[in-house]
């Protein structure tokens, strides 16, 4: 009787530790719920000035660990290290595209953000036609071989300077009378000058003469480079990433124009290698900061990278 009594406890215990469901089967334990993985930061190095300022958003919302540096050795050395450091790399379109090209690099072209900001800065309008010192900066880069297909018969004498900093100086000292000056650097001078009882102004816009030879809008001057693989593999974030400036960019305007100069201030004009907020509000439109697809624009890219001998991109292009 006592072992009767056992077994009938048991049974009953056994029949509490379960549920059923409304049909009377016994329910299945609930599935644990599917772990999200963590978001990818992107590692992106970029060069100072212009094109600094295209990468304001994602430093702001925190989707990307962006280094700025100074020139391109540093540039070109992450392109050909064996071991890439930088899931992205924004660069002149000529030094990317003729590494890549060349197989001393994985990197690929992704989209063109920046389609130039060149301009000559002097105390006359007919200054190119007149004796006198021309400071240019960027010889056999972008700056000097732009100047050059849209400037040949000139009068003055150029000289090339190490930087745009050193070509500013010239002007402002008198050595030169006219500048190529890369904005905001070169509405800045203007400034400077003003201030010492000097006038000079911009007489030159190399973007509008390059369309005139070139038929095309502006020039493809920095891009935009990835890993392709690493590209894949993460599209859901680059692709976050891309529209993320492009939509910062495209909508900056005279409306928004103080969130700009705010965000300037937030990361320090130093940091983003401008001259200040105020300037960079004065010379947006000038500077052409504007995200293109580089698969739409293969035939402006080619046209312009003729200038350093380089021929068709269409391989080295994520379409």
């Amino acid at each position: 009787m006592k072992k009767l009594l056992m077994i009938l406890c048991s049974a009953f215990l056994i029949a509490g530790c379960t549920t059923s469901n409304p049909s009377g089967s016994v329910a299945t334990p609930t599935t644990s719920p599917e772990v999200k993985s963590e978001p990818v930061v992107l590692n992106v190095l970029a060069p100072r000035g212009a094109t600094a300022l295209a990468m304001i958003p994602v430093i702001k919302n925190e989707t990307a660990k962006v280094t700025f540096v100074d020139g391109t050795d540093v540039i070109q050395a992450a392109f050909v290290n064996p071991n890439p450091e930088y899931s992205i790399i924004v660069a002149p379109t000529n030094l990317g595209a003729k590494l890549a090209l060349g197989d001393k690099t994985k990197y690929k072209m992704l989209g063109v953000i920046t389609w130039g900001n060149l301009y000559l800065v002097g105390n006359d309008d007919n200054a190119l036609q007149q004796e006198g010192n021309l400071a240019a900066f960027g010889e056999g880069a972008v700056p000097g071989l732009v100047f050059e297909a849209t400037n040949k018969d000139i009068v003055p004498t150029v000289t090339y300077y190490n930087g745009v900093a050193d070509a500013q100086a010239a002007l402002i000292s008198g050595n030169a009378n006219v500048a190529l000056l890369a904005e905001p650097a070169a509405t800045a001078t203007i400034g400077k000058m003003k201030e010492q009882g000097k006038e000079v102004k911009i007489i030159g816009d190399l973007q509008k003469e390059f369309a005139t030879i070139s038929g095309s809008e502006g020039y493809p001057q920095a891009a935009i480079y990835v890993l392709e693989d690493k590209y894949n593999e993460n599209k859901e974030f680059y692709d976050s990433f891309i529209t993320t400036i492009a939509d910062y960019t495209a909508n900056i305007n005279d409306s928004t124009m103080d969130s700009l100069k705010s965000d300037i201030e937030a990361i320090t004009p130093e940091e983003l290698g401008v001259p200040n907020a105020e300037i960079v509000a004065k010379t947006w439109s000038r500077m052409n900061i504007r995200y293109v697809p580089a698969k739409d624009v293969i035939d402006q890219l080619n046209t312009f990278l003729a200038l350093f001998d380089i021929q068709s991109v269409d391989s080295v292009i994520i379409k």
